[in-house]
């Protein structure tokens, strides 16, 4: 849900209908005039001189009273650089003279009867002039729309010249690269309040007349931002221009530039001029503050929010942030180069889901492909998608890994140690980042490594040995005979799709699961898709998927018994009455003791059924050159063999914690909500749950997250600790017996016998609890930021 103002949503229905149309098509230059020329009500208490600055007409802006004047600001309107003029853009220069500032606007030439390089040029001569007059007094520039384009184009240009910058820039919506490379112009097409994205090359060709769009000059996005002022980047969500802005912001600091960036929600394009919009003033109040008082920054950077992982759940915190904290400034870091987590990671073949996408995709995006048990390419693309969508991808800073955090309790936030890995060879850099609040989302287990149990004589195997999350890219299987060790999700995946080309596959286990056929389509969802608008259908679908996901599973652990013989009669139904399902597919344990493993249209018992895979059910007693000798005696031949035998358990990625240099150990820390520790200020960590999908948890994590910062707000606090009630006795986190949980039992948190610190795995409870249920319930202490003495720390331990 967006915090966007109602008046912010008239506004934008209002320029839909009136102003959208009339830009149809802007390669009519005299209507675009016409639909920009419009006269917007500015702001009393200002007076307008006409002025001649650098050979430039243009006019002063200056308040008649009120505060003392704290710079001298060169603005610079937007309009395409076909249209509009310092007139046109009162209500913003208006509203910053009244901030204090004294502002000059230059009416420069305009295409396409002055074309590239013409206003770049005024712009400039402006500036010389204006610096001459302001001597050692502070000067800054500002602009929207293309005006941000030569704002931006002015720094590079005195940069390049060894001049001196101005002191600050503040850019709205600004147009950054004509060379068409954002991804939003399309994609907010029809989002856009304003104009179709995908017009505006006929502004940039009137204005570029032929010259090139890439030179930095025309196209500042692409020049070297390297040793520019600090910059304040406002720009909405459903911009056209909305990548131009987030591009911009993440290559400035790379090259060290100091960025403030900040994305509304629902405003049309340069709402600034819609001065009466609660946005409006919230900007235009945001940038003088900035303009006034913005140095380079000499110390880390501070951010409000600290994301740690690009993967399925870290993309969805961000659009949770940005859509429900608009004004949270946030930073996403990404150990690996590319988005994704697990689903780029994981390049076996067939590699998939083992939930349905109603429920692993996102509450906000609706899953739009045929497949409901969908492949991983599938799901990276809709990740990526998301991204893109929302904006987030620009903001990700990728190749950074956090090392370690320790919170401050007099600064009120957490010091984090980043590693970010550097271009040739060259060794980690280390940084340093201030964040307010620590959100992982890195998910549970170690990317670096699997759990890989050693076997005896594996050495002497003369085929290939691999292990399904590091699967080489060039291995051909097909015509080659194949052993899969293990019996859980990524066995059940790898056997039918490897044994459609090998030789044979065999899946070899100590220990069968339990499975169960479904279809990769839903009827259902299909029907409904047919009939209703997306969202509804996705809704819908999304809500039976829990409803039914949380009945089968209470039966089960309601009626073992019962529930046990219902699954291994269907596997029986399904391989005929010849195969010895009680030895390969009757677990000792009860179903959901361990996560049920998912067979989607029954690809697994085809292939058994078929001949071209089989089961063993034995313990491996060696390897042999040509595969693999079981206690029974038996041997298996291989070419190649697949250790699925799991993964490698860790708690926050391995993120070294402490408060105050004392180091936290989270294996004694109780679980507050599933997400946050007890005694732990300021961190929330995402963990999906073990019995229906993990985004259903990351989702209602992110948006109580948002419920949590907002309330901070509201009330003026900045930390907020789960405190521990000595009274709750702690319990294991997870009761799950499979060996990846238990290898791990050890060093995971503890849970409580009781709310809010026990782990209900129930999503429908935890939507009420999480959406629905008090932030201030007692158990969350809050506090403004000030300095705490150590007797006021809480203990992280757990009470025994």
């Amino acid at each position: 849900m967006s915090t966007a103002s109602w008046q912010a949503r008239v506004a934008a229905f209002v320029v839909r209908r009136r102003v959208k149309p009339a830009l149809a098509d802007m390669a009519d230059i005299a209507r675009v005039r016409k639909a920009f020329s419009h006269p917007l009500p500015t702001p009393r208490g200002v007076r307008f001189s006409d002025d001649t600055v650098g050979g430039v007409r243009g006019e002063w802006v200056e308040a008649d009273g009120g505060p003392a004047r704290s710079a001298t600001l060169l603005y610079l309107h937007g309009g395409g650089f076909v249209g509009c003029s310092p007139r046109t853009h009162r209500p913003i220069t208006a509203a910053l003279a009244l901030q204090g500032l004294r502002v000059f606007a230059p009416d420069y030439r305009l295409a396409p009867e002055h074309p590239f390089p013409a206003a770049p040029q005024d712009v400039q001569a402006v500036y010389r002039a204006l610096r001459v007059e302001v001597g050692a007094g502070r000067l800054v520039v500002a602009g929207d729309s293309a005006g941000g384009n030569l704002a931006l184009g002015l720094m590079l240009a005195l940069k390049d010249a060894g001049e001196t910058l101005p002191a600050a820039a503040v850019l709205f919506s600004p147009a950054t690269d004509l060379t068409g490379g954002s991804a939003s112009l399309e994609l907010n097409a029809d989002h856009d309040a304003m104009f179709d994205g995908r017009q505006l090359v006929h502004l940039a060709e009137a204005y570029l007349n032929g010259a090139d769009p890439a030179q930095p000059l025309a196209s500042p996005l692409l020049g070297d931002l390297r040793g520019l002022p600090p910059l304040l980047i406002h720009v909405g969500q459903s911009e056209a221009l909305r990548d131009d802005s987030l591009r911009l912001a993440r290559k400035a600091r790379e090259a060290g530039v100091t960025v403030e960036l900040q994305v509304f929600a629902v405003v049309p394009h340069v709402w600034q001029t819609l001065y009466q919009l609660p946005e409006a003033r919230r900007s235009v109040t945001a940038a003088a503050r900035f303009l006034r008082q913005a140095e380079p920054r000499s110390e880390p950077e501070i951010v409000d929010v600290l994301i740690i992982g690009a993967g399925l759940s870290g993309i969805g915190a961000a659009v949770h942030l940005q859509r429900e904290c608009p004004g949270k400034h946030f930073a996403l870091l990404e150990a690996r180069p590319v988005l994704g987590g697990t689903w780029d990671l994981f390049r076996y073949p067939g590699v998939r889901s083992d939930s349905d996408m109603y429920t692993l995709g996102y509450r906000f995006k609706p899953w739009l492909g045929a497949k409901a048990i969908a492949d991983g390419p599938a799901i990276l693309r809709y990740i990526a998608d998301t991204a893109a969508e929302h904006g987030i991808e620009p903001l990700i800073r990728y190749r950074q890994r956090v090392i370690s955090a320790d919170w401050s309790p007099a600064d009120a936030r957490w010091a984090v140690q980043v590693e970010r890995e550097l271009d040739g060879g060259q060794s980690p850099e280390r940084l340093t980042l201030h964040a307010r609040f620590l959100l992982s989302c890195g998910g549970y287990y170690s990317y670096a490594q699997g759990h890989r149990p050693p076997f005896k004589d594996e050495a002497q195997f003369g085929g290939t040995l691999v292990h399904p999350q590091f699967w080489p890219e060039q291995l051909d299987h097909a015509g080659k005979r194949v052993v899969v060790i293990g019996s859980g999700a990524t066995a059940v995946t790898l056997v039918p799709e490897m044994a459609k080309t090998a030789a044979h596959v065999t899946m070899l286990q100590r220990s069968p699961s339990y499975v169960v056929e479904r279809p990769s389509v839903d009827a259902i969802a299909e029907w409904l898709k047919r009939w209703l608008p997306a969202r509804w259908a996705y809704a819908l679908v999304r809500l039976k998927n829990v409803v039914l996901q949380q009945y089968y599973y209470r039966m089960a652990r309601q009626y073992p018994e019962q529930a046990k013989a219902r699954l291994v009669g269907l596997v029986q139904q399904a391989l005929g009455p010849q195969f010895d399902v009680r030895r390969h597919f009757t677990p000792a344990y009860k179903p959901w003791d361990q996560r049920v493993c998912l067979v989607p249209d029954g690809d697994l018992f085809r292939s058994l059924r078929e001949g071209r895979a089989s089961v063993v059910t034995d313990q491996i007693d060696a390897f042999t050159p040509g595969g693999i000798r079981l206690q029974s005696g038996q041997e298996l031949p291989a070419d190649i063999i697949v250790t699925a035998t799991g993964l490698q358990m860790n708690v926050l990625s391995n993120v070294g914690l402490s408060i105050a240099g004392v180091p936290i150990d989270l294996s004694q820390a109780l679980v507050y909500k599933g997400m946050m520790f007890g005694g732990v200020p300021n961190l929330a960590s995402t963990f999906g749950y073990t019995n229906a999908s993990w985004t259903l948890k990351a989702d209602l994590t992110a948006a109580y997250v948002c419920r949590l910062l907002n309330h901070m707000d509201r009330h003026g606090q900045a930390v907020c600790t789960p405190t521990v009630d000595p009274a709750v006795a702690p319990q294991p986190f997870l009761t799950f017996t499979s060996g990846y949980v238990q290898r791990a039992i050890a060093m995971l948190p503890k849970q409580g016998d009781r709310k809010p610190w026990k782990l209900y795995q129930n999503y429908l409870l935890d939507l009420l609890t999480l959406r629905l249920g008090r932030v201030d319930d007692g158990v969350m202490a809050f506090a403004p930021a000030q300095p705490a003495t150590p007797a006021a720390l809480p203990s992280t331990a757990a009470p025994r």
